[in-house]
């Protein structure tokens, strides 16, 4: 950073603060630099020693500060020079009914995974997944998988993603491919984008926002009502005028009015999670701490008291943020599959099974208070460290006004709304909720996504 930048820092939030923050942005590094040698180990045997990218890598490895420089040089000869390059050559060929399912990292995005199902289903189109494998592999191997999706992308109908990223910032996509942002939230308490620019310590500067645009060469971002446009217009710097932000809801949303899909995540969750049984089930899905380069997971929810108080007519179901996969704390022994059950370690359960099951839901910052607002039950919001949430990261919401649920400090509060219920629940303060965010989400959104697809 520079010493102009370090001064600002200093002058908008102190010595003492800026401080911290650099020693963050260290540790992050120390991080990344931990990370690539593992995947780099991982993939040797597919690597030319001989070839001048990986030998510059291993070279510059080795110094956290400087191999920062190089990923961002690495970075900017990629997407500036060569996608526009690779897409120009490719694009040459005509267009094909494909669609390319695109995800960053390795999980398949629900967001995406419903929708590419549908049109799978109904044979007009071929259907291509591809993976970029963000965090999962080195940046040597995510950027040869970011090549491959361009070339894929260059003949491509149209291009589901659910993601933020700036390959495209310099790409002119032809005019018969659609670009269709799913996003990965059927609604937004937190800000993300353009809008973290006034965040301490979080999100992207405004000099490389200004340069490579996230959110360029979007047909449409589905969003779940009208209501939210304004947020998207914040964080996207998208017009609500323009006709890209299109309200017509959020396509995974319509699995919570599929009879037969909510038979079966029952079936699975009997088989997969036994003691349950004649009881009912608390979910706990809260979002991740940090930032997705160095995550944490939450890890103040008591479940000790949880198990005291509430095992006898209770289950609980944790299921942390994809990001917090290798961070999340283990469950005591005590109750580990008896009472407690970690959901992140059963895939097949997804998080909209968890949620169809959930009889109450349990959740902070993350955008599950907007899906779970659908199913019109009892939700918490455990929000032990909101001030400091909010001043590093910010929200569009004013939070203790619009949550549809008791916002919660302590474990005890929790407990002791959860033990009021179902007498403490106010049915009408979450169907109004649901009305004004995700009005949209109706049964019927992935239709009309497949019509923008088609229009």
């Amino acid at each position: 950073m520079s010493v102009k930048a370090i001064l600002g820092n200093i002058k908008k939030y102190g010595i003492l603060e800026t401080w911290r923050m650099h020693r963050k942005r260290d540790a992050e590094r120390r991080l990344v630099v931990k990370r690539e040698k593992t995947f780099i180990e991982n993939e040797k045997d597919e690597l030319d020693p001989e070839d001048p990218d990986y030998m510059e890598f291993m070279e510059r490895l080795s110094d956290p500060k400087d191999f920062k420089k190089y990923l961002r040089e690495l970075h900017d000869r990629v997407v500036k020079d060569e996608l526009p390059q690779i897409y120009e050559e490719y694009s040459g060929q005509p267009a094909e009914d494909k669609i390319i399912v695109m995800e960053r990292g390795n999980s398949p995005s629900p967001s995406s995974a419903h929708l590419a199902e549908v049109l799978e289903s109904q044979g007009k189109y071929r259907i291509i997944y591809m993976s970029l494998g963000i965090r999962e592999v080195s940046m040597l191997k995510y950027y040869e998988n970011v090549r491959g999706f361009i070339k894929e992308m260059a003949t491509a109908k149209a291009v589901l993603i659910s993601t933020a990223n700036d390959f495209l910032s310099f790409i002119d996509v032809r005019p018969e491919t659609k670009i269709i942002q799913l996003w990965h939230g059927v609604g937004m308490f937190k800000k993300v984008g353009y809008s973290t620019l006034s965040s301490k310590g979080f999100g992207l500067n405004k000099e490389y926002r200004d340069v490579f645009d996230q959110y360029k060469n979007y047909s449409y971002v589905t969003i779940a009502s009208e209501e939210q446009a304004w947020m998207f217009e914040d964080a996207m710097h998208i017009s609500r005028d323009s006709g890209v932000l299109a309200p017509v809801g959020i396509s995974r949303t319509d699995l919570f009015f599929d009879e037969k899909y909510k038979k079966e995540a029952r079936r699975q969750m009997e088989e997969l999670c036994p003691a349950v049984k004649g009881r009912k089930i608390i979910l706990y899905a809260p979002t991740f701490r940090g930032t997705v380069n160095a995550p944490t997971a939450p890890d103040k929810l008591d479940i000790d008291a949880f198990g005291e108080a509430l095992s006898d007519e209770y289950v609980l179901f944790i299921k942390h943020h994809s990001v917090c996969e290798n961070v999340r704390k283990e469950i005591p022994e005590k109750w580990r599959d008896s009472f407690c059950y970690d959901m992140n370690a059963r895939p097949d359960l997804s998080i909209e099974k968890l949620l169809i099951l959930a009889d109450v839901c349990i959740t902070d910052y993350s955008s599950i208070a907007f899906e779970y607002s659908i199913l019109e039950r009892p939700m918490l919001f455990f929000a032990y460290d909101l001030d400091d949430y909010l001043d590093e990261r910010g929200m569009y919401l004013d939070y203790d006004e619009v949550t549809p649920g008791p916002v919660c400090r302590t474990n005890q509060e929790m407990i002791s709304c959860i033990r009021s219920l179902p007498e403490g629940f106010d049915r009408e303060e979450v169907s109004a909720f649901r009305k004004k965010y995700v009005g949209m989400c109706d049964g019927h959104a992935t239709e009309r996504t497949i019509e923008l697809i088609e229009s």
